[in-house]
C-alpha cells in the first residue's frame, strides 16, 4: 500500500495544489493536522483535504483554535490575528469537519498524531522529548507534524542512544524490525527548517520505505492574498525564507 503524508498545510492553497499534483495517484492519504491557520485560503484547503481518497486525518492546534476549541492565548500575536480572521470565514460544514477530527489515529501499525505523545499538542524538538514519545508508543512508527521541521528519530530496541537526522532536503529511510521511529515529514504550507519548498512524504508499506520530498511552488500569490486580507506581512515573508 502506498500512502501520501501531508501536514501543516496552514491554508496555503498554492502549496497544497503543488504537492497534490506531484503526489499523483496513491492508495490513501494521511494528514497530520493544521489544515488551517496562518494562510489565506482556509475554506478551500479544508474542502480539498476532506475529499482525499482513503484519508486518515488528525486534528491540529490551529484547527481547534479556528473553531473555538483551543485557547488562542497560547499563540503569538501573528497566529492569533490569523486565527480570528479564519474563524470568521469557515463555513459551518468546514467547522463541523474540523471538530470531528480525532486527536490520534492508528493506521497500518502507525500512530498518527499532530504533535507528541502522550499530549497531542506538545512539541518534539529534542532527543529528550523524542524519548518521551518512544516510551508511549505502542506501534513501531509514529508520524508527527506541528514543528514544521522535516526530521526523524530512531531507537533500536535495547539501545541507550537515539539516532536523529534531518530531512530538510528530503530523503528516504527504511523501517527496520527491532527499531522504533518518529518521523516528521515537514510542512506543506509553512516550512520552518530553512528550506522554503513544500514538504510531504510517501510511504510504501511493501518496501517499508518512507521518502520525504521537497518541491517548489509560487509564493507570490499567497503573499498577495495575505496582504489583501489584511493579515500580518510576516506570515507571507516567512514563506520565502522557510523560517
Amino acid at each position: 500500500m502506498r500512502y501520501a503524508i501531508i501536514s501543516d498545510i496552514h491554508a496555503n492553497l498554492e502549496a497544497l495544489q503543488a504537492v497534490l499534483k506531484r503526489i499523483g495517484e496513491v492508495d490513501a492519504y494521511i494528514c497530520l493536522g493544521d489544515i488551517v491557520g496562518y494562510g489565506p485560503d482556509p475554506e478551500e484547503c479544508v474542502a480539498i483535504v476532506r475529499e482525499l481518497p482513503g484519508l486518515k486525518c488528525v486534528v491540529g492546534n490551529h484547527d481547534l483554535a479556528c473553531v473555538g476549541n483551543y485557547d488562542i492565548n497560547w499563540f503569538n500575536w501573528y497566529a492569533r490575528e490569523a486565527i480570528v480572521w479564519t474563524q470568521e470565514r469557515l463555513s459551518p460544514a468546514s467547522r463541523g469537519y474540523l471538530l470531528s477530527l480525532p486527536l490520534m489515529e492508528m493506521e497500518n501499525s502507525i500512530t498518527l498524531v499532530h504533535g507528541s505523545l502522550p499530549q497531542p499538542m506538545d512539541y518534539v524538538t529534542s532527543e529528550t522529548e523524542a524519548r518521551q514519545v518512544f516510551a508511549e508508543m505502542i506501534t513501531p512508527v509514529c508520524l508527527i507534524g506541528h514543528t514544521h521541521i522535516a526530521e526523524r528519530y530512531a531507537h533500536a530496541h535495547g539501545a541507550a542512544y537515539l539516532e536523529h537526522g534531518s530531512l530538510a532536503q528530503g530523503g528516504s529511510l527504511r523501517f527496520s524490525r527491532g527499531t522504533s521511529y518518529i518521523v516528521n515529514c515537514g510542512s506543506v504550507g509553512q516550512p520552518r527548517d530553512g528550506n522554503p519548498m513544500a514538504s510531504f512524504g510517501l510511504y510504501d508499506t511493501t518496501k517499508r520505505q518512507l521518502t520525504v520530498k521537497r518541491i517548489p511552488y509560487s509564493v507570490a500569490p499567497v503573499r498577495e492574498k495575505l496582504e489583501k486580507a489584511g493579515l500580518p506581512a510576516l506570515l507571507g515573508d516567512r514563506l520565502a525564507l522557510g523560517r
